[in-house]
């Protein structure tokens, strides 16, 4: 079996104060690398990191960015991106998340001499234009979650693993399905998300035992009993068996706060770390071989399409519970009013002249950061850390005072006359981009895709025009030929029954 290693660095981490940024560079980011190096040299490993993270290590340990830097150009390393500063992709709008995603591309290739093409969703949050935020920035591979495909796709999984309780923010207590581990869904790539972006799914069956073994509470056997279990028999594709935060090797990451309300314990560095990499590393090692996620996600692929139903996060929870803190019902208010005014009365102005291109970017740079998931984090009864709460403050005083330079950088320029589109003749045109895919492409239409489709073949079918509505009964027909081989059966509408 090929296994997959994700360490996740986000120096933006809840908790985790600016004093303490060269601390956990070292204590776990430079261990990370430095093991792999020097103890693992035969392993590959993938390191991903945030823009933000990236720009700080660049300011404060050059010499660890130099080692990444390194490690990445012998091979051993696959370097993943991020959104700039871990904003929930779901909780923005498309344009935000693109923006936020095309600040990163610029930190990397500025310090790392590439633009990376495997991207990290941060907390798997999904809403149907996500992955186009990633894609249309230039990645190609995409970190995907296996419980919320299997609970927007299969009926029985769902029954069981459902969770019917959005305002709680982890599912991880709730009932497990009985499930096979060879199900491909967790060991085969996906072609195709959205047209030009494919990805992998990581599953919380393994991704937890992770941080249990660093932080010393379930010993290394236990940990590769589960690898070898969820593994299975097939030795087919791939296992990603770490996509988790890389600072839980080395510190004790935010877990105590998290878990015991223990705003003491945060970060503490844990002199063991790189010892217990190894031991780990080297024992996967002798059950199969450790690949990058961009290998993994060019093997054989499934042939079903991605799907994931909106507001779904990973853990078995939604993007509701980082949308519903008290900084975010506080904040987002603001942020949506920001937006407005700018799309509105400046964007129409601003985005249209080549001269206002950097007082633009400064904006987008200040909104984007402004949605860190991190300043709205940790939810009741937990305490969101003042250093996060303050450091998003700051970014919505930076994102007004640049709205504000725009404003009087276009005053007086005349907002471009709207030209109004003329009625179509057409009445067959349904109206509404649901998908990129051909709707005719059945096959390969993810559910939300599908079921749009059938409202653009009936808007076909209710032409006047003969030949668009035959073409809508013969699309109508395929549509439901291809429910019915999802096991979505339903009664056809009368007027296109075979």
């Amino acid at each position: 079996m090929k296994y997959v290693t994700i360490f996740h660095a986000n120096l933006n981490y809840a908790y985790l104060e600016e004093r303490r940024y060269e601390q956990v560079i070292r204590a776990s980011y430079e261990t990370i690398i430095d093991t792999f190096r020097e103890k693992c040299p035969n392993a590959k490993y993938v390191f991903e990191a945030s823009g933000f993270t990236i720009d700080e290590m660049a300011k404060k340990t050059p010499d660890v960015l130099q080692k990444l830097r390194d490690a990445i150009s012998s091979g051993q390393c696959e370097f993943m991106g991020a959104p700039y500063s871990h904003p929930i992709m779901a909780n923005i709008p498309e344009e935000d998340g693109r923006w936020s995603n095309i600040f990163s591309m610029r930190a990397y290739e500025k310090h790392l001499g590439f633009r990376p093409e495997s991207f990290w969703n941060p907390e798997c949050t999904w809403m149907q234009y996500v992955p186009r935020a990633f894609r249309d920035a230039g990645a190609k591979y995409l970190t995907l979650d296996f419980e919320s495909y299997m609970t927007s796709s299969d009926k029985d999984y769902s029954w069981v693993e459902r969770n019917r309780t959005k305002d709680i923010g982890w599912g991880g207590h709730l009932p497990w399905f009985d499930l096979d581990p060879d199900c491909k869904f967790l060991h085969q790539p996906f072609r195709d998300v959205v047209p030009g972006l494919h990805g992998m799914c990581r599953s919380d069956r393994l991704i937890g035992k992770y941080v249990g073994y660093f932080l010393d509470r379930i010993p290394l056997e236990n940990y590769m009993e589960n690898v070898v279990k969820w593994s299975g028999k097939k030795d087919k594709g791939a296992t990603i068996i770490i996509a988790d935060d890389a600072e839980y090797t080395g510190t004790t990451g935010y877990f105590f706060v998290k878990h015991y309300r223990n705003y003491d314990r945060s970060f503490d560095i844990d002199h063991k770390a790189a010892g217990k990499l190894e031991r780990l590393v080297n024992a996967v090692l002798q059950i199969g071989d450790l690949v990058t996620f961009k290998e993994a996600c060019e093997m054989e692929p499934v042939d079903e399409p991605f799907y994931v139903e909106d507001r779904f996060a990973w853990h078995k929870t939604y993007a509701d519970a980082w949308a519903g803190t008290p900084e975010a019902r506080a904040w987002d208010p603001i942020l949506c009013d920001i937006r407005k005014d700018y799309k509105e009365n400046v964007q129409p102005i601003a985005e249209a002249g080549p001269e206002f291109k950097k007082y633009v970017e400064k904006f987008w740079f200040h909104m984007t950061n402004s949605a860190n998931s991190d300043g709205r984090w940790p939810a009741p009864p937990a305490v969101t850390c003042p250093f996060n709460r303050e450091w998003v403050l700051n970014e919505i005083k930076e994102t007004k005072k640049s709205l504000a330079l725009l404003k009087r950088k276009i005053k007086g320029i005349q907002k471009p006359e709207v030209q109004e589109e003329l009625d179509s003749s057409d009445d067959s045109v349904y109206g509404y981009e649901f998908t990129q895919k051909d709707p005719w492409d059945v096959r390969h239409l993810n559910n939300y895709e599908l079921q749009h489709d059938i409202y653009f073949a009936h808007k076909m079918v209710d032409s006047k025009n003969p030949d668009k509505k035959e073409d809508g009964k013969k699309l109508l027909n395929m549509v439901f030929d291809e429910l019915d081989r999802r096991g979505m059966k339903g009664i056809r509408p009368e007027s296109i029954r075979k």
